[in-house]
């Protein structure tokens, strides 16, 4: 036997012992008996205009929580920032106009556009079950108005020299405040992502999965504070609110079922109340806002769901640097988690 025919032979077993331990890995991996995973599926125009109904008729669920009915009365002192940091601000930079507020509007123009989405749709081979994936983002333009009660007053121009030979002209400010009656607006500029699963009931594309927040960052998710958990302490218990996809807390970046039965969301009675604690984030000179069915609270306070019809709402959590509420240049910076939670009427 020549030569090349070992080495040919050779390569023919070596070729069918690589199959072999494919196929044994495969068997591992999948275990006997189970299916592959699911394959995908190309929807038609019907389907297509169906997921779109679908979303438009379950869009509320999906806006970000910041829209307050009308400019309301807000905390004036901003606890932990404004007897330290900001009057270390006034002393040592005065080239900063600074305020103090007392009221607070979020004006967000929802009807100026269109929620934009993409989705994936599968196909469950084993369950017979038609599935939409659905990622939703969208741009949200709005305004924050804020009225001013104190405001430090110009009170020159200031040369400054950089050499070799640029001149730079500053406004310089007094070092303590005095009354005003004003409102600063600050242009909102935001990026909300969210997610969802619709699944195929009777040829009829129905929401069944709601992921367990969205995610709102101005002016985006690189520029935006960080924040990574908190817990949302209620009658009755307390829930750890995460941002990973946790299986033993409440991650918001896992799907949960919208069926009542199935106990997936958060769910509260009416006549509980719930409230924050323990906020982990990455900026400590914040200010952090509760809102729930168009009303903002204060951080400290307690949210009550005593005066709300059953159902699903969004309880958002704004974190937002302490300087956007007291300097009067610079823009919109903020971070919001909206978690879907569902209120029901009678006791748990």
């Amino acid at each position: 036997m020549s030569l090349r025919s070992v080495q040919s032979g050779r390569r023919r077993l070596a070729r069918l012992a690589g199959a072999t331990l494919a196929v044994a890995l495969c068997l591992v991996f999948f275990g006997c008996g189970r299916t592959g995973p699911e394959s995908f599926w190309e929807p038609t125009k019907d389907d297509s205009a169906g997921i779109k109904s679908a979303i438009e008729a379950n869009k509320g669920y999906f806006r970000t929580g910041l829209a307050e009915l009308a400019m309301t009365l807000c905390d004036t002192v901003l606890p932990g920032t404004t007897a330290t940091i900001l009057r270390k601000e006034l002393l040592g930079n005065p080239f900063k106009q600074r305020f103090r507020l007392d009221k607070l509007e979020h004006v967000l123009y929802t009807d100026s556009y269109d929620l934009k989405y993409t989705f994936i749709a599968g196909l469950d081979s084993l369950k017979q079950e038609t599935t939409c994936t659905v990622n939703l983002a969208e741009t949200i333009p709005g305004m924050l108005r804020m009225h001013a009660w104190e405001m430090t007053d110009s009170l020159r121009e200031s040369l400054i020299i950089v050499p070799p030979a640029e001149t730079l002209r500053l406004p310089y400010y007094a070092s303590a405040m005095t009354p005003r009656d004003t409102v600063i607006e600050k242009v909102i500029t935001g990026a909300s992502t969210d997610g969802c699963v619709l699944k195929k009931v009777n040829g009829e594309w129905v929401l069944w999965k709601m992921a367990g927040g969205g995610r709102f960052y101005a002016p985006g998710p690189a520029d935006a504070p960080y924040i990574l958990q908190y817990f949302l302490v209620s009658t009755n218990r307390t829930d750890t609110v995460t941002l990973r996809p946790d299986t033993l807390h409440y991650g918001i970046q896992r799907f949960f079922s919208v069926d009542p039965a199935e106990h997936q969301l958060l769910t509260f009675s009416v006549g509980d109340w719930v409230k924050v604690s323990n906020l982990t984030t990455n900026m400590g000179d914040a200010q952090d806002y509760l809102y729930f069915n168009g009303r903002r609270y204060e951080f400290r306070d307690t949210v009550k769901f005593d005066s709300v019809t059953p159902g699903l709402y969004r309880l958002s959590l704004e974190h937002i640097p302490a300087p956007v509420l007291w300097e009067v240049q610079g823009g919109y910076n903020a971070t919001v988690w909206g978690v879907p939670i569902r209120v029901v009427g009678g006791a748990q």
